[in-house]
């Protein structure tokens, strides 16, 4: 007897994927010049997905001359879909936005899990996620 896989997916699809995610690759291309050279593209495009907290605290600690938060969460999502360790996932949840960076991917005949992380970095009292302020929609 075969598992009724699809009936899964769609059951997953209608109840749970309510967030939306982007995926952003860092891919080869060839500047003015013909030299090589890289730059970040979307390679997926507001896929819906589920994003969660699974039971990680966040991780923070102090070095000289900053303060700085490790948060991991956890996104879920159709397994057709190839997200690279590194890829860059800008997803949308209840109306807030993040920008997580990807590690590997698990892969299930029902669904995919991708352990994320985001990292801020405090500065003589302001917070700095990838070089750039945060804002209150980060």
């Amino acid at each position: 007897m075969t598992m009724p896989w699809n009936r899964c997916k769609n059951l997953l699809m209608k109840y749970m994927y309510k967030d939306r995610v982007t995926v952003y690759r860092q891919q080869a291309v060839k500047d003015d010049d013909g030299a090589d050279d890289y730059t970040v593209q979307a390679v997926y495009q507001e896929l819906p997905c589920h994003l969660t907290q699974y039971g990680k605290e966040m991780q923070s600690g102090q070095n000289p001359r900053e303060f700085f938060t490790k948060t991991d969460l956890r996104i879920c999502l159709d397994p057709k879909y190839d997200i690279l360790p590194n890829d860059i996932l800008t997803i949308t949840h209840d109306g807030q936005t993040f920008q997580l960076n990807a590690a590997k991917a698990f892969k299930y005949p029902t669904h995919q899990e991708i352990s994320v992380r985001r990292e801020e970095v405090m500065r003589y009292g302001r917070c700095y996620y990838d070089n750039k302020p945060c804002n209150s929609s980060d």
